[in-house]
């Protein structure tokens, strides 16, 4: 999936963060794609658990403080995301990698960053203008 203009929320350093996630799915899909996912599916999980934990808290702050309608919703969206990520994670840790769960988990990430991102996200728009 590749970031397209319409997924712009008006602030340069969110829209910068979404674009490498954006830029990290996408590379972790075609390392699955090759047959490679094995061998860095670790540091995958590690990036979006950071990923998260940075990325959302900017974000949160940001709608928080402009009183953006929907930063309450953005912020329960981002705790289910943040518990896929840690229940996948843990999965990981117990039984290794799987190829299925891995490309599972990205489709998920692709489907959610398009659905979220435009219907939520996007809605900053409407505070910073």
């Amino acid at each position: 999936m590749k970031w397209q203009p319409e997924f712009a929320t008006g602030d340069a350093g969110i829209d910068d963060q979404h674009k490498m996630l954006f830029e990290t799915s996408d590379q972790f899909r075609r390392t699955l794609e090759a047959g490679e996912g094995h061998r860095t599916y670790d540091l995958f999980l590690d990036f979006l658990t950071a990923y998260c934990e940075m990325h959302f808290s900017i974000e949160e702050k940001c709608m928080f403080a402009r009183k953006c309608p929907v930063a309450t919703q953005n912020h329960h969206e981002h705790g289910l995301f943040l518990r896929l990520v840690e229940k996948e994670t843990a999965r990981f840790r117990e039984d290794g990698f799987d190829a299925g769960s891995a490309t599972k988990l990205v489709d998920t990430i692709d489907s959610w960053m398009e659905s979220h991102i435009c219907r939520i996200d996007v809605r900053l728009r409407e505070v910073l203008a």
